[in-house]
């Protein structure tokens, strides 16, 4: 009975010479993602200042031995869009998705993300990611001073600058209360400025806004703010 049983275990484990769990090695190996292999799925950018658009290129090559068909690529937010020139992918084929981020005035560091789906069976989708590094066109220390009720009215200092390689320049600083004064001192014409903040008494509460105003971007140049209370 011994022999026997062996003889059926080699039957089962064997087909056309190959060892089972080799077949199904193979089909663990099988590549992830609908058999899309991608170049890279994460890239990181950092934003110069007359940037609008920033556009990340996920190359991907169909490496398997059927047709792919991209179902669905879907980014994480309406900043970003992503497109594709055609859908479906035959074995060898490569193709790209073209991620667009838009910047609208954001700052700071960005993560974006876009879901691509295939075909494949069962679902396995891949996740493209996109940081964007985006610098302060703009720095404001602080951006608010305060003053306590019944506080000597001393003078606080604010600064405000531009990094040398925006193109960009602080054309005026003023507040929208006359009873807070200014005194400006230029330390990089254009690029920055200490600004001396005097509020005329701090008998009672008072406030007021600093309108910062710049030359940049050209078509629609930006207001920044800074604040000044007596509290």
């Amino acid at each position: 009975m011994v022999p026997k049983m062996r003889q059926i275990v080699v039957q089962v484990t064997t087909m056309n010479n190959v060892p089972f769990f080799l077949l199904v090695l193979a089909t663990l190996a099988t590549p992830a993602f609908g058999q899309l292999k991608w170049e890279n799925t994460e890239q990181t950018f950092t934003a110069k200042p007359l940037d609008k658009i920033l556009v990340a290129r996920f190359r991907f090559t169909n490496v398997g031995n059927t047709s792919v068909k991209i179902t669905d690529v879907r980014p994480s937010c309406g900043c970003t869009t992503a497109t594709l020139q055609k859908t479906e992918y035959g074995p060898g084929e490569s193709g790209e998705i073209a991620a667009s981020f838009r910047l609208d005035g954001r700052v700071g560091h960005q993560e974006k993300s876009i879901k691509v789906t295939t075909d494949w069976v069962p679902p396995q989708p891949t996740f493209l990611r996109m940081t964007v590094n985006i610098p302060e066109v703009i720095t404001i220390q602080p951006e608010l001073v305060i003053w306590r009720v019944g506080e000597q009215p001393n003078p606080k200092t604010i600064r405000v600058a531009i990094p040398g390689d925006a193109p960009a320049k602080i054309v005026s600083i003023q507040s929208d209360n006359p009873a807070v004064k200014l005194e400006l001192r230029e330390v990089r014409p254009g690029k920055e400025l200490e600004v001396k903040v005097t509020p005329a008494n701090t008998s009672g509460p008072e406030n007021a806004t600093l309108l910062i105003r710049t030359d940049y971007p050209p078509e629609n140049p930006a207001t920044h703010y800074a604040y000044v209370r007596v509290k």
